[in-house]
């Protein structure tokens, strides 16, 4: 018996090595009675964490293409554009910041953008997702869309915020919640985020 512990035993860990680095540590009784299901428990932890490393990546990347424009002090113009980090033109109004933040293919406006996110509850909102007043019916200055950076307080009243504001241009400041005490603003999450 002690032979075929250690046969397993080593084979898991050796499979844990080839399979990425991460070698998986059992004792010889748990080797006899289980060695696939714990590398399978393994690699879905893995994979768990490899997804929520992807995600908090992708929203670091979204704050940062966002704050490039609030450090050049970009302007509000609806009718021009201005270039994100690579050179790609995007609209200077709130919905193409979003656009560019997101790393969108277009520049997008309050009514399109709901195409492309879905929308979420209050308590899950995260950096990098939106509030928006967004549709049908929104054109125009019908809508707005704002970048959530964070709480700026224990009781979720009000959030650090990245926005093209029509009379701020590109400012990074602190928002009372949804939006200047707006109900109709609601969170939003970039699909695949």
């Amino acid at each position: 018996m002690m032979k075929i512990s250690r046969t397993l035993t080593t084979t898991v860990l050796t499979a844990g090595i080839l399979a990425g680095g991460t070698t998986l540590a059992t004792a010889p009784a748990q080797a006899e009675s289980a060695p696939a299901q714990a590398a399978g428990t393994e690699t879905q932890g893995t994979q768990k964490q490899t997804a929520g490393t992807q995600a908090d990546d992708r929203r670091d990347e979204i704050i940062s293409r966002a704050q490039t424009w609030v450090d050049q002090g970009v302007p509000y113009n609806w009718d021009a554009t201005h270039p994100d980090p690579q050179g790609k033109q995007y609209r200077m109004d709130c919905s193409g910041f979003v656009s560019m933040a997101w790393g969108l293919d277009e520049s997008l406006n309050t009514v399109t953008l709901p195409n492309v996110a879905h929308e979420i509850d209050k308590d899950e909102l995260k950096p990098g997702d939106v509030l928006m007043k967004g549709g049908p019916g929104t054109e125009g200055a019908n809508g707005h869309v704002v970048i959530f950076n964070g709480w700026a307080n224990d009781d979720k009243t009000a959030y650090h915020a990245l926005e093209e504001n029509g009379s701020l241009g590109t400012v990074a400041h602190e928002v009372s919640y949804p939006y200047d005490q707006d109900d109709s603003f609601v969170p939003y999450r970039l699909n695949g985020l």
